[in-house]
């Protein structure tokens, strides 16, 4: 290598008789580093070289890019002894639901939450008075029929009203007049100073029930995306529902109570005649001569207020005074406390905007008319008819409060798996199956009620026919609000909804005081046809309508 670099040098200085240009070139091309690195492998411009030694020739060639490593971690890196193992990939269902695992859904805040549980402690609370059952099996069925009257004509404006005074005023004034209905019929207040109470109330339970529907629809809209929205108002209004139905359970226990601690008249079972008691009513003979040819059934022969003469004459009582007045205070005290809790759990929420569309353009106001119609009239009729006939009559108020007890029991049973087996994606499909079914076990029920006279060897069968219809209300009641409440312009097509409803109760408590009970089961039938063909059109134009939607 030494000999090599000294006869470069030697050729160098021969040539030093050419220009000064031709020189430098030539030192750099012979240089001693040029060699080695030619001999090394790597190739460098004539330009590097020139900057290297006078740092003043551009480059003109471009240099190898070097070979990419990993980065070293250095003492200093927190996470250098860290290893990372491969992660699997999601499954396919995961991905095309996209349904991501590392996505959380968007958290409810908590203090919405809270409001929410007053709201059903509240509702729980003012829901345990079966008031409505003790005074519409009696004679106060007119009464009744007023205040659900006038919460008919005052639905179809309960948007109006709830956006003007609030949802808190709205839960608090309802239950606070609820609080003074009792109170004064534990006072003794005389009969016509209490119509102005329940024309109030009546007023009142209207905007109320829709002033709670939309808190759980405000509270449903801070959880992200649809999907998670539709779950949580689903939940929302299956625990309201559940509050509402704990509380009836929770009034008919109270009921109970005060009937065994101050019996009256009317809390057992009429007095039995001295000639054993048949499943049908003796002839008598001779028979009249309108009846010889008619077959014996007492049902028909006691229509309206002459039903049940046994329970109805002689102006018995189902509490002693004492015992009526400390079960209406009680129950007035529980509706006080739901006021409170109401007034103060309603958070108010955004306003919603007002729907310039007709709640009659609505195919959901229209339709789900007849559907609510028949809920109330089929709650109607359990609550004063029914009571009456098939529990006071056949067991005395001790059958009665059974009966409502078990209503309660397997309605909120009923209430909470129906709004789960109709969630999910076939959602659709499954409510139609729940319809189908629901329908077949009505029609059932309306059958036996037809056929079944009541008597007292039958004890248990008033509260197993009670839960039955209970389960029945509870799921007309869910397949309604899962088409109806929710969605643009919902709540004009709601308080429609709201009004059928309260029309139906109307009707019922009045037919307590002028029909048979054969013809109210008879129109409870036809009602419940048309309340089928109405709902079922409404699913098929509803599912016409999200058709498009779905495809783009």
């Amino acid at each position: 290598m030494v000999q090599v670099d000294m006869t470069l040098r030697l050729f160098v200085r021969s040539l030093s008789v050419t220009s000064g240009k031709q020189m430098v070139v030539y030192r750099l091309l012979f240089t001693k580093k040029w060699w080695c690195g030619r001999t090394k492998g790597s190739v460098k411009s004539a330009g590097e070289a020139a900057r290297g030694r006078m740092g003043s020739l551009p480059d003109l060639t471009e240099r190898p890019r070097p070979a990419p490593r990993t980065a070293a971690r250095t003492a200093s890196d927190p996470n250098r002894h860290r290893t990372h193992p491969p992660q699997p990939p999601p499954p396919l269902s995961i991905v095309y639901a996209k349904e991501w695992s590392w996505r959380r859904p968007t958290p409810v805040p908590r203090l919405a939450l809270a409001a929410r549980r007053k709201d059903s402690v509240a509702s729980s609370l003012g829901a345990a008075s079966p008031f409505t059952a003790l005074v519409g099996a009696g004679e106060g069925a007119l009464a009744v029929a007023l205040m659900h009257a006038t919460a008919a004509l005052v639905a179809p404006i309960s948007p109006l009203v709830v956006r003007k005074v609030g949802p808190r005023l709205m839960v608090g004034v309802t239950h606070a007049a609820i609080s003074a209905l009792l109170a004064a019929h534990a006072l003794d207040v005389p009969a016509p100073a209490l119509w102005p109470l329940y024309g109030l109330c009546g007023a009142t339970l209207a905007p109320t029930s829709l002033a709670l529907s939309a808190a759980a629809v405000s509270l449903s809209t801070a959880a992200g995306e649809e999907s998670r929205r539709r779950a949580v108002l689903r939940r929302t209004l299956r625990a309201l529902r559940a509050s509402q139905d704990a509380g009836l359970i929770l009034g008919a226990l109270l009921l109970g109570g005060a009937l065994a601690l101050w019996p009256g008249e009317l809390a057992h079972p009429p007095p039995a005649p001295s000639t054993p008691t048949l499943n049908y009513t003796v002839p008598r003979w001779p028979p009249p001569r309108d009846d010889f040819f008619l077959e014996d059934d007492y049902e028909e022969h006691t229509c309206g207020a002459a039903g049940c003469p046994n329970a109805s004459s002689g102006g018995g009582s189902a509490l002693t005074s004492v015992g009526r007045r400390a079960l209406l205070g009680g129950w007035a005290a529980l509706a006080a406390a739901a006021a409170a809790l109401g007034a103060g759990g309603a958070t108010p929420g955004p306003s919603a905007p007002v729907d310039a569309r007709s709640p009659l353009t609505d195919p959901r106001a229209l339709l789900a008319m007849p559907m609510g119609l028949f809920i109330g009239l089929q709650q109607g009729f359990i609550y004063t008819s029914y009571v009456k006939w098939y529990g006071v009559c056949v067991g005395g108020w001790w059958c009665a409060w059974r009966a409502l007890g078990g209503a309660g029991a397997l309605q909120a049973l009923a209430a909470a798996t129906t709004s789960m087996a109709a969630a999910g994606a076939a959602g659709r499909g499954r409510r139609g199956a729940l319809a189908a079914g629901g329908a077949a076990a009505q029609a059932s029920l309306l059958l036996a009620l037809l056929r079944w006279r009541a008597a007292r060897t039958d004890l248990a069968l008033p509260a197993v026919a009670a839960a039955a219809w209970g389960a029945c209300a509870a799921l007309w009641d869910v397949l309604q609000a899962s088409v109806c409440v929710g969605g643009g312009g919902w709540r004009g097509a709601w308080g429609l909804t709201l009004a059928a409803r309260h029309a139906g109760l109307a009707l019922a408590c009045a037919a307590r005081r002028l029909l048979c009970v054969r013809a109210q089961l008879a129109t409870l039938g036809g009602a419940l046809l048309v309340a089928l063909i109405a709902h079922a059109t409404l699913e098929l134009r509803l599912r016409k309508t999200d058709m498009p939607r779905h495809r783009s």
